[in-house]
């Protein structure tokens, strides 16, 4: 199975551009839903934010940017150049340096982790991430996560709020008792009322509705009716608008109503909230405008490249194992012991449980380690380290030691004297696999994995056990 991703940015694609594939969530449930519908697709999540609009797929199709463009009624060619495609690798490594932070306008932002994550829940939600997409966008979040926290950028936390406040600050100064209002109570709106309240700006934020309780309005700030937005811009000083209406919040014509217009407007929505020809009356800044920030120095930039190829390197581990071929059962042979020669090299915890297995079939036990954790009654203890010829005229050779290069060692004397070997730390080496032992009255049974899931032998092996303990 294939993973293809296609996506438009702001640094290709201007914002005028990016708002004609701009989506509501419930736009994107619509969407998702319709993709994962369309012939080669297997699983599909949508990643739309400000400053870029993704499209993560897996299943066999090579044209994200088509089935994006269809599903959003957007003429193919009209975007078709401005899109970037990657597949496999490529696109996972992409995804990872998008949750860092390395893509975005401001480097290191915060709130693209949330928009990551967000992407990955609206998709399970709509039951259309599939096991791939699903761990790619874990593995995303957690390198997100890591950048956030391990990487130490100069300017501190980065945000498109942030971001807002300091242009206000480069257009007003002093923030302190300016008026400022916020149409808009999202996320994006609380955070920006909140860091122009900390500087001492007078907010209001405008409401749809109030629910008590249930609405969020940010410490310090007033509120007052979205309705009323047009009345309260008389006379302040900045407007910031941060909805996700897919409609003007401010028009020129309506801008032309306000006897005293704001000095200055900040625009953090895409789609845009304010009419781009509001500039004839007053200064206005979009999220490319805010963006301009600078690339960040080099040691930010290699730590979070770091990250990125760590989470990476951890998601191709996922896929490699499932994309292995399965192997084989394993052959289950009983052998009767009784009196024959098992050769034990080591004397840790795992060698203690195989001498207590054995015990149990009446065989000669040959410990071979300068220290034995069981007790030595009734095995043969050799008390030094392992020597070549420790495992002549034995019917089995078992190497638990916790030295890797001993082990080795043991499976290749026990393969050239054609004694079967297990060894503990290698299953590669192992001609014979120790299983989990069960018996009950005259009973035995042995279980053994293919070599994935030795937590589902132990549960097996204690149901096992169960059932012949019930036995008559």
């Amino acid at each position: 199975m294939s993973l293809v991703m296609s996506g438009l940015d702001c640094h290709r694609a201007s914002i005028a551009l990016r708002e004609r594939l701009a989506f509501s969530q419930q736009e994107v449930r619509d969407l998702l839903l319709w993709l994962r519908h369309q012939p080669g697709v297997e699983g599909c999540v949508l990643l739309s934010t400000c400053n870029r609009t993704e499209l993560y797929l897996s299943g066999e199709t090579d044209t994200p940017w088509r089935l994006l463009c269809r599903g959003a009624g957007v003429p193919e060619e009209e975007l078709e150049s401005y899109f970037t495609t990657r597949t496999g690798t490529d696109a996972a490594k992409h995804l990872m340096e998008v949750a860092c932070g390395l893509h975005s306008q401001i480097l290191g932002e915060d709130q693209i982790i949330t928009q990551v994550r967000t992407a990955m829940e609206l998709a399970q939600e709509e039951k259309t991430a599939d096991p791939i997409l699903a761990a790619l966008f874990r593995r995303a979040v957690t390198a997100g996560k890591r950048a956030r926290t391990e990487v130490h950028v100069a300017r501190g936390v980065p945000s498109m709020g942030t971001r807002c406040r300091e242009i206000l600050q480069q257009e007003l100064g002093n923030l302190a008792g300016k008026k400022v209002l916020v149409i808009g109570n999202g996320q994006m709106g609380r955070l920006a009322a909140e860091l122009l309240h900390e500087d001492g700006a007078r907010v209001q934020v405008t409401l749809r509705s109030y629910r008590h309780g249930e609405t969020v309005v940010p410490a310090g700030c007033g509120t007052v009716p979205y309705e009323e937005r047009l009345a309260a811009m008389e006379g302040i000083d900045a407007l910031v608008s941060a909805t996700a209406s897919p409609h003007y919040t401010l028009t020129l014509r309506q801008l032309e109503t306000v006897a005293r217009p704001p000095r200055v407007a900040v625009d953090l929505a895409v789609p845009r909230d304010i009419d781009p020809a509001c500039a004839a009356r007053m200064r206005c800044f979009d999220t490319d405008s805010l963006g301009a920030c600078g690339p960040g120095n080099r040691e930010e930039l290699a730590a979070m490249e770091a990250i990125a190829g760590e989470e990476l390197e951890k998601f191709c581990q996922w896929q490699r194992r499932q994309t292995a071929p399965e192997r084989p059962l394993r052959f289950p042979l009983f052998l009767d012991l009784t009196g024959k020669k098992v050769a034990l090299v080591g004397g840790g915890t795992i060698a203690a449980r195989r001498i207590g297995t054995l015990r149990l079939f009446g065989c000669e036990i040959v410990v071979i380690a300068p220290e034995l954790k069981a007790k030595a009654d009734g095995i043969t203890w050799i008390q030094r380290p392992y020597e070549p010829g420790d495992l002549k005229g034995a019917v089995l050779a078992i190497a638990a030691t916790d030295n890797r290069e001993v082990n080795r060692q043991v499976g290749q004397e026990a393969r050239r004297l054609g004694i079967p070997v297990s060894v503990a730390d290698c299953e590669a080496e192992c001609s014979f696999y120790f299983p989990a032992i069960c018996t009950g009255e005259g009973l035995v049974a042995g279980v053994v994995s293919s070599g994935k899931d030795h937590h589902k032998t132990a549960r097996a092996a204690r149901e096992i056990r169960k059932v012949l303990e019930e036995l008559e």
